[in-house]
């Protein structure tokens, strides 16, 4: 198969033998099958999503679905690498296929510009072989999670600890290959989790929302007037003299106003790799010959059954 772009003319076969050529002693010929011919959704291609989906591309990933309801916004460009000035009031998801078959012509590129929720949630989750949750609101994740579980695929999440969980650095796995793995619905409490998906309103989703946001806005408030305060600031100096006033008037915008560019940049490289390592089956992934652990500076997953 060839492809002719901006005059040139690309050969399938030549171009995969290319792009792999650098990884050449990170992977097998099998493992590397085994990333071409497996199917990754992408739930929200922002921030992470949009960086894990581009490194998953870079990486020899063929086929992806990527699935977000936003359109570009100005404040965007700071952390997601798909907004650009030239893509801004573009929907994601458009912007993200475009960019990605810039990189890679002959992958295939599934979009839902809708978003998922409990009415479409079977459609884009039914094939995948992983996913990866980058989604912002609970009428996304709890059908996301529901389906996967019974579908029996993995979901990689984000995660927050204290004091670092500012840079998001960190991940859950909910690996729904396995049996008795509770839904992330179970694992937060959530009052939805003990109706049927088609009796859950969007405004029980919104209600935990709201309840998520005053929680993380709480330990916000707590964290600006303990020791990391200045850490949190990426900073040793003080803070400019009306910064703590500013934030209290603000804080109910906090949650949404955290993401710093190379935090974001990271946590969606890592997750890219939590992604391939499934893919392959793999524990580490090895940089080359002298074995440096791919994950050896990254915070480690989180599986949720670790933590019952």
């Amino acid at each position: 198969m060839q492809k002719v772009i901006n005059g040139m003319t690309i050969d399938k076969e030549d171009f995969y033998e290319k792009l792999w050529f650098r990884a050449s002693m990170v992977f097998t010929d099998e493992e590397k099958e085994k990333i071409m011919n497996a199917k990754v959704g992408v739930i929200g291609v922002g921030g992470t999503g949009g960086i894990a989906s581009e490194q998953l591309v870079r990486s020899g990933v063929s086929h992806l679905t990527l699935v977000d309801p936003d359109i570009f916004e100005l404040t965007n460009i700071n952390r997601q690498h798909f907004c650009t000035l030239s893509t801004i009031g573009m929907k994601k998801v458009e912007a993200g296929k475009k960019r990605l078959l810039d990189v890679n012509p002959f992958i295939e590129v599934k979009t839902f510009e809708d978003g998922i929720n409990k009415h479409n949630a079977r459609e884009i989750v039914e094939g995948l072989d992983v996913i990866i949750d980058a989604s912002d609101n609970k009428s996304a994740h709890y059908p996301l999670h529901r389906v996967a579980k019974e579908l029996k695929v993995p979901v990689i999440s984000r995660a927050h600890t204290i004091p670092d969980f500012t840079f998001g650095a960190k991940a859950n796995l909910w690996d729904y290959r396995e049996d008795n793995v509770s839904t992330r619905e179970e694992d937060e409490n959530s009052p939805t989790a003990s109706l049927p998906l088609e009796e859950v309103t969007e405004e029980m989703f919104k209600e935990k929302d709201r309840k998520v946001h005053e929680e993380f806005n709480e330990i916000y408030s707590r964290l600006f007037k303990s020791k990391y305060a200045y850490k949190l600031l990426l900073s040793e100096n003080e803070p400019p003299a009306d910064f703590f006033d500013n934030y209290a008037k603000g804080r109910d915008k906090l949650v949404q106003g955290t993401n710093w560019g190379p935090a974001v940049t990271i946590t969606g490289t890592f997750f890219a790799i939590i992604a391939i390592r499934l893919i392959i089956g793999a524990k580490d992934i090895f940089l080359g010959p002298i074995s440096v652990k791919a994950d050896t500076k990254f915070p480690g997953i989180i599986d949720q059954k670790e933590i019952k």
